[in-house]
């Protein structure tokens, strides 16, 4: 039997190979486990998030079952009864605005007749003398 001849540089560099190959799988698994590890907190915290929005959900829809079934139905005559108030109501508001402006209107000739009657018209105060006892028109400044 003949005992295998190697040389020492070509054994160096064979275990370094096979090393290094040892190191780029160890490098892989550990990345790996962090990936896996990373998803699955990521899924448990999706988890709990889901489970509490559903929690809220169903809060949410439990109430909502509660309030419409205290909730009375949909009367139609009220509805109509409404509807025709808020008819009338517009209506008298809008003769009640007509009549307003009418009685301005007559208020407005009736101040105008009166300013006239006491000399307040247009082209100033008149003579007051004959209701106003004492009273002299102001001179004219001259310019």
């Amino acid at each position: 039997m003949r005992v295998p001849f190697v040389w020492r540089r070509t054994a160096e560099a064979t275990e370094q190979a096979w090393k290094d190959r040892v190191e780029y799988w160890r490098e892989r698994a550990e990345s790996a486990e962090r990936n896996h590890a990373t998803k699955e907190n990521a899924l448990r915290t999706a988890a709990r998030q889901f489970s509490g929005l559903f929690d809220q959900h169903q809060q949410l829809t439990r109430d909502h079952a509660r309030l419409t079934a205290q909730t009375p139905a949909f009367d139609d005559g009220a509805a109509r009864t409404a509807a025709e108030r808020i008819a009338h109501l517009q209506s008298e508001v809008t003769r009640a605005r007509a009549e307003a402006a009418t009685e301005t209107r007559r208020a407005d000739r009736l101040q105008q007749r009166l300013d006239d009657a006491v000399g307040l018209g247009p082209r100033g105060i008149a003579n007051s003398g004959p209701w106003q006892p004492g009273y002299r028109k102001p001179k004219e400044d001259a310019k």
